[in-house]
Formats: C-alpha cells, sequence, structure tokens
C-alpha cells in the first residue's frame, strides 16, 4: 500500500511537471518589447502590444477605421479580444457581409512585428481567433498574414510621430522604434482622426523647438548691453518663426479639421456614400440569386459603387491639393527656422555659448517640461473639435448599425 502510494505521489508530481513546463514554455516577449499589430477589414486599425500581451493604444489607420473603433475598449484586452472584437463590430457595420458574398470580399489582413516566436504564435493565434468569429458570425471570408512594417518604413512612422531627429531614429534598433511609436499612439489615445493626430505632431515639434530659441533669446537678453544687437536680430528673427508657425497652425486647421472646411464636407460626403455602399451590399447579399429582386439590387449596389468612387475621388482630390498648400507653409516655416540657425553660426560668440552650455541642463529640463505639458494644452484648445469628431463618428457608427442590422 506504501509502494502504491508513493508511486501515485511521484505521477502526480511528474504530471504537474510536465503541465507545468508545458506551461512556461509559451514564448513570450522579451521584457519591454512592444509589438505592433495591424488588423486590416478596410477598416483598418493598428494595435500596440505590450510585453504582458496586452492592447495598451489603439489607433485608427484610415477613416473606416475610426468609425469602427470609437467608443470601444480595446485597451487592456488580449490581442486575441481584440480582434474578436473588431471582427465583430466589422460585421455589426457591415464592413464584413454575411449572405451570397465571395469569400474575397470578406477579407481580414493580419501583421505582426518582429521575427520571434512569440511574433509567430501571435500572429497565428490571432488568424485563428479572427477565422474563428468569421465563422460562428455565418461569414464567408479568408483570413491573410501579410508582411509587417518594413525596415525604412518603421523607422519614417517613428520619426512622424516623435521629436526625435533623424540621426536619432536612424541609431535606433527595432526595440527601440517600437517603443517610441507605443509611447506616442498612448499620448494621443484620444485623437481619434489622422488629421488630429497630424495637427498635434505638427504642432508639438515646432512648439518645442520655438521654445527652446525662446530659451536661448532670454539668455542673451540677460547677458545685458553689449548684447542687445544680438539680441534683437536674434528675437526678429524669432518673430518670423513664430509667426510662421501659427500660420502653419491656423491654415491646417481652417483647411482639414474645421466642420465647415472643404475637407471636412467632403468627408462627410463620402461617409454617406460609403453608408449606401454598405447598406446595399448587405441588402444584396442577404437575397436568393435566383429571386427575382437580385438583378435590380446588383444594378443598385453597382450605382452605390461608382457613386462612393466619385465621393473618395473627389475627397482624395481635395486632399492632395490641400496637403500642396501645407507644403509651401511648412517650406516657409523650415526657412525660418534655418534663419534662426545661420544667426546662431555667425551672431553667437564665445560668451554666448558659453552661457548656453553653462544652462544646458535647465534649458533640457524646461523643454522636458513643456513636452510632457503639450497634450494637455492641446486638448484644451481643441477640447470642442475633439468631442465633436468623437460625437460624429459615433453617429456614423450607429447610423452603420441602425442600417444593416436594424434590429440592433
Amino acid at each position: 500500500m506504501k509502494r502504491k502510494l508513493i508511486c501515485l505521489l511521484l505521477l502526480c508530481t511528474m504530471l504537474l511537471t510536465a503541465a507545468s513546463v508545458t506551461a512556461c514554455s509559451k514564448p513570450t516577449p522579451e521584457d519591454g518589447t512592444m509589438t505592433r499589430m495591424t488588423v486590416d477589414i478596410n477598416p483598418s486599425v493598428e494595435f500596440m502590444v505590450d510585453d504582458q500581451n496586452k492592447v495598451i493604444s489603439v489607433t485608427a489607420l484610415n477613416d473606416d477605421g475610426s468609425i469602427l473603433i470609437v467608443g470601444e475598449s480595446f485597451i487592456g484586452k488580449t490581442p486575441e479580444e481584440a480582434v474578436e472584437l473588431m471582427v465583430t463590430l466589422a460585421s455589426d457595420t457591415g464592413y464584413l457581409v454575411q449572405g451570397n458574398v465571395e469569400a474575397e470580399e470578406n477579407t481580414v489582413k493580419i501583421s505582426v512585428s518582429g521575427d520571434t516566436k512569440y511574433a509567430e504564435n501571435l500572429k497565428k493565434a490571432v488568424s485563428e481567433k479572427a477565422e474563428s468569429v468569421m465563422e460562428s458570425l455565418n461569414i464567408a471570408g479568408n483570413v491573410q498574414q501579410v508582411q509587417a512594417l518594413a525596415a525604412d518604413a518603421l523607422r519614417q512612422l517613428a520619426l512622424s510621430t516623435s521629436l526625435y531627429t533623424a540621426e536619432e531614429i536612424r541609431a535606433m534598433d527595432e526595440k527601440q522604434l517600437y517603443q517610441v511609436i507605443a509611447e506616442e499612439r498612448v499620448e494621443t489615445a484620444l485623437l481619434l482622426t489622422e488629421e488630429m493626430r497630424e495637427a498635434y505632431y505638427s504642432a508639438k515639434e515646432y512648439e518645442i523647438s520655438f521654445a527652446e530659441s525662446e530659451q536661448v533669446a532670454k539668455i542673451i537678453e540677460d547677458m545685458g548691453g553689449l548684447y542687445a544687437l544680438t539680441h534683437t536680430a536674434y528675437t526678429t528673427a524669432l518673430d518670423l518663426y513664430s509667426t510662421a508657425i501659427e500660420e502653419l497652425d491656423t491654415r491646417r486647421y481652417d483647411l482639414l479639421i474645421s466642420p465647415e472646411s472643404a475637407y471636412q464636407q467632403s468627408l462627410t460626403a463620402l461617409r454617406e456614400a460609403k453608408v449606401e455602399l454598405l447598406k446595399q451590399k448587405s441588402y444584396t447579399a442577404s437575397l436568393d440569386i435566383n429571386g427575382t429582386e437580385y438583378a435590380s439590387a446588383t444594378v443598385t449596389l453597382q450605382a452605390s459603387e461608382e457613386s462612393y468612387n466619385q465621393a473618395l475621388a473627389a475627397y482624395e482630390a481635395l486632399g492632395t491639393q490641400i496637403n500642396t498648400t501645407l507644403e509651401t507653409l511648412i517650406t516657409n516655416l523650415k526657412s525660418a527656422k534655418t534663419a534662426l540657425t545661420e544667426l546662431e553660426s555667425t551672431l553667437f560668440d564665445a560668451n554666448i555659448k558659453q552661457k548656453l552650455q553653462e544652462q544646458a541642463t535647465q534649458i533640457e529640463n524646461n523643454l522636458n517640461t513643456a513636452k510632457n505639458s503639450f497634450f494637455a494644452a492641446f486638448e484644451s484648445a481643441h477640447a470642442e473639435d475633439i468631442t465633436a469628431i468623437e460625437q460624429s463618428l459615433l453617429a456614423k457608427k450607429q447610423q452603420l448599425k441602425s442600417e444593416i442590422k436594424p434590429e440592433q
């Protein structure tokens, strides 16, 4: 009896050990690793996943993505849970269609950054989750695993969403780049559209640059009368820089963000055309292909597609035109900044350089304070716009749900 008991205990120990080994063998990301996962159904959405396998940020990569994620709680979910929610929402809003459609019309494309065992397993797990959710919703479709961002595109994304210089970005490894992107995505979580995020990044970059030059001007002023002419020349150039920044911010707002802008009106028309297209697509797919209504529904669907394509072309053409205008203003702004830099090279003598060196730490501390408080200032200045955008997206999302599935 005693031997049997010992054998039983040994067997239990072995089973527990095996279970432990199996559990521990599941790949996990390295500490501090941020993983970028994208799910593209058109809507397109980016998820940043931390080293605890939890979503810490969700960012729409197009307007349909903004509509899909607004008002939803993705933060804190596992990647599989996030994909499940996204596929379900896409079904509710008509981006994924039940019924008589070709499988390629319901395509979910998934990318996961990194070439580790964890990334490989994660890509497989979320792909299987998407497939199972589509099956449970009776949606005929397919899930494709696509490549994550290439190195150059990754660096460009990190550069465009941060205050790091091109040289600093080039010196970073992949892990650091994803950390930079994750940090900025968390910071801008309340900015639901690409236009608002671009306005924020632009304003932050140039306002922090201006704040640094403003500190330099104050240091020169405090050096007294011998440097009065230097101070006057520098502040004159600084005023021109400030004017260029203000003009760019104002024009960007007027052209891209203001509800009265032609761009926003064009976007509204595009969204309406998309609602009609998705509604007609869902209706057509629900019909019997041999029924009497199917042929006429198909004709109406084709007309809806043409209307949407026309609205999209008009929207994109206007966006190109606005970007050309903004590029001109950015060129003017960079010229004003160059003028400041040239003055620093020609007018700053050894005494000024020494004084700046002595106060370098204080300047850096002040800039860090400005960086840390900038979002709060931006959010306060654009509170009405941020709220209006959220409400508009929520209304459009609810419209889609009621049009596609009236019973909801």
